[in-house]
C-alpha cells in the first residue's frame, strides 16, 4: 500500500495522539485527501550520523518505520494555521520512498506489530509508572484534552505514554517500536524513575 509521508521528529506509539501545525501546501494537500489515503504516515526524521536507507535531502534522513495516523480532529490555530490532531492505529514498516511532482513524500508500507495485549509481565512493577502518569495528567490540562479517556489501567497505554513524553532521544527509545520488547520498555521505565526519586 502506498501512503503519503511526513517527515518529522515524533515519536509516536499506538493509540498515541499528537496535534501537528499544517501550513505547507503539500502537506495541506495531504490532510484534504487522507479519507482516500486512509491517513498518512509519520516518519522519525534522524540525525546526519544516524544510519537509514531513506534520505530525503543531504541533511535528513528517516527511519524505517513510523506511525500510521488517523485524523481525529482539527481546528484553526490563534495564528489561523490549520491544526490537526491526529491518533496513531498502528506501527508501519517504510519503504521505496520518493517524492511527488507536488513534493509530498510517499512510501509503500506494510504493517509492524507491536506489543500484544495480554502479554506476561509483573503487574506490579507499572504501578509507579500509572501512579506517576496519573500525577501528570492531573496538573496539564493539555494532556486531559488529548486523552479524554485515559487507559490508566492498561499496563500497555501507560508505558507507550511514557515513552512518547519523555524527552529521550529517539535512538534510546527506538527499541521499543519492536513487538517483543515490552517487557525490557517497563524495565527501562522503571530505572528513570527510581534513579529520578534516589537523586
Amino acid at each position: 500500500m502506498i501512503v503519503p509521508i511526513f517527515p518529522l521528529p515524533v515519536y509516536l506509539l499506538p493509540n498515541g495522539i499528537t496535534q501537528l501545525r499544517i501550513f505547507e501546501q503539500r502537506y495541506l494537500n495531504m490532510v484534504k485527501n487522507s479519507q482516500k489515503t486512509q491517513g498518512f504516515v509519520i516518519v522519525h526524521t534522524l540525525q546526519e550520523s544516524d544510519s537509514s536507507k531513506y534520505r530525503v535531502n543531504q541533511k535528513t534522513r528517516l527511519s524505517d518505520w513510523g506511525s500510521w495516523v488517523d485524523i481525529v480532529d482539527f481546528d484553526s490555530g490563534d495564528d489561523g494555521m490549520l491544526m490537526i490532531t491526529v491518533q496513531c492505529k498502528s506501527l508501519v514498516t517504510i519503504k521505496d520512498v520518493h517524492q511527488q511532482a507536488d513534493k509530498l513524500y510517499v512510501a509503500t508500507i506494510s504493517p509492524k506489530p507491536h506489543w500484544q495485549t495480554g502479554q506476561a509481565h509483573d503487574h506490579q512493577h507499572c504501578m509507579l509508572l500509572k501512579t506517576q502518569l496519573e500525577r501528570l495528567f492531573d496538573n496539564h490540562i493539555a494532556l486531559q484534552r488529548l486523552y479524554p479517556s485515559p487507559a490508566f489501567d492498561d499496563d500497555n497505554w501507560v508505558c507507550a505514554r511514557w515513552l512518547e513524553l519523555l524527552p529521550i532521544e529517539f535512538s534510546d527509545k527506538q527499541h521499543f517500536s519492536q513487538d517483543t520488547s515490552f517487557t525490557e520498555a517497563i524495565d527501562f521505565l522503571n530505572t528513570i524513575f527510581v534513579n529520578e526519586t534516589s537523586s
